[in-house]
């Protein structure tokens, strides 16, 4: 066997493997839902997830603009907190909120290190968002979406804290086990009241934007 087909068949293992362990996982979270451990969190943000999702184009996607108040749900390691802030402005704020003290603990270590200030940090359930009624000019889930037991019950507290010409930015990544069709999250979005707006991306990453629907819609 030539050092080429030795290298071709080492390489066709591996991404069976890989693709095993893929479907596997697929398999297990679909009955068991629960978030990535906070110990993974900072191997979510590697050089090969930017080179395919860049967080400057996701988050331009989502329309940012200056003097924006904006909420992140689940920022794992801030891959696109740091990215919203910018876009915010030092008249803006990002609120950045995960269920898990460590995620948040490492992600303020991240924001004192950058020096970044127009962000703050909340341990707290999406299902009951500590926050008021009409607040946000965006919210965003990268991610995130697909892993919460109780999607409708998420959303509709969304649908809540957003102003009424706010927009709602959820994005998924293929890698992700949990990864949804993007049909199957527009629907969830769209069960909680949710009209979708514009729709970005490819089957590797994408991200749909969404106005909530009113009464006088």
């Amino acid at each position: 066997m030539s050092v080429v087909s030795a290298m071709l068949t080492m390489l066709l293992w591996i991404v069976a493997v890989l693709v095993g362990w893929f479907v596997l996982i697929r398999i297990v979270r679909r009955f068991v839902h629960f978030p990535i451990p906070a110990s993974l969190a900072r191997f979510i943000d590697n050089p090969i997830r930017r080179r395919i999702q860049p967080p400057a184009r996701v988050v331009d996607w989502m329309d940012i603009q200056g003097g924006m108040q904006v909420l992140e749900i689940g920022p794992g390691p801030g891959t696109f907190t740091v990215e919203a802030a910018k876009r915010v402005g030092e008249k803006g704020k990002v609120y950045a909120i995960d269920m898990q003290p460590t995620v948040i603990s490492r992600l303020r270590s991240r924001l004192q290190r950058e020096n970044i200030t127009n962000v703050t940090t909340n341990v707290a359930s999406a299902y009951e968002l500590p926050f008021p009624d009409n607040t946000f000019d965006r919210a965003f889930m990268i991610a995130v979406l697909a892993e919460i037991p109780n999607k409708s019950k998420v959303l509709l507290e969304i649908k809540r804290i957003l102003k009424n010409d706010g927009v709602l930015a959820v994005g998924e990544f293929l890698p992700d086990p949990d990864y949804p069709r993007r049909k199957t999250m527009i629907r969830w979005c769209e069960g909680a009241g949710f009209e979708p707006v514009s729709t970005h991306g490819r089957i590797l990453h994408y991200l749909v934007t969404f106005k909530k629907v009113t009464a006088r819609d």
